[in-house]
C-alpha cells in the first residue's frame, strides 16, 4: 500500500494559519502533531506567515515625482480616478465642461490627490 504524497509547504502553511486562527492558543508541538510534522517547521511556517502578514501591511513604495517640463505642462493620465474627480469637482460647482472648467477640475484634483497620499504617508 502506497502512502499519501507528502503535503507542500503552501498547504501546509494554509493549515497552520487556519489552526491558529481558529486557536490562538495552540502550541507549535500542538499543530505539528495535528499535521504530522515536527515543531521546527511549524516555527518556519509561523515566521514565513508572520513575514507574509506585515508585507501585506506595508503600503506601496512611492515613485519619486517625475520633474515638470520646463514649457510650464503637465501632462495627465486621466485614468477613472481622476475621471472621477474631475466629473465630482464641476458638478459640484455647476461648471460647464470646457477646457478652463477642465484645467480648474484638474487643478482641485491634484491637490486633493496630493493631501490624499500625503495623508497615507503619514499613517
Amino acid at each position: 500500500m502506497s502512502q499519501p504524497p507528502a503535503m507542500t509547504a503552501d498547504v501546509r502553511r494554509t493549515l497552520v494559519r487556519q489552526l491558529i486562527e481558529k486557536d490562538p492558543t495552540l502550541s507549535s508541538r500542538k499543530i505539528g502533531v495535528q499535521l504530522g510534522v515536527g515543531k521546527d517547521a511549524i516555527l518556519r511556517d509561523l515566521e514565513a506567515i508572520r513575514q507574509e502578514d506585515a508585507a501585506a501591511k506595508t503600503p506601496p513604495a512611492v515613485a519619486e515625482p517625475q520633474p515638470a517640463p520646463d514649457d510650464g505642462r503637465l501632462v495627465l493620465v486621466l485614468d477613472e480616478p481622476l475621471r472621477q474627480a474631475l466629473a465630482v469637482l464641476r458638478a459640484t460647482r455647476a461648471r460647464p465642461d470646457n477646457p478652463r472648467e477642465n484645467v480648474a477640475a484638474a487643478r482641485g484634483a491634484i491637490l486633493a490627490l496630493a493631501d490624499h497620499f500625503t495623508e497615507q504617508a503619514r499613517s
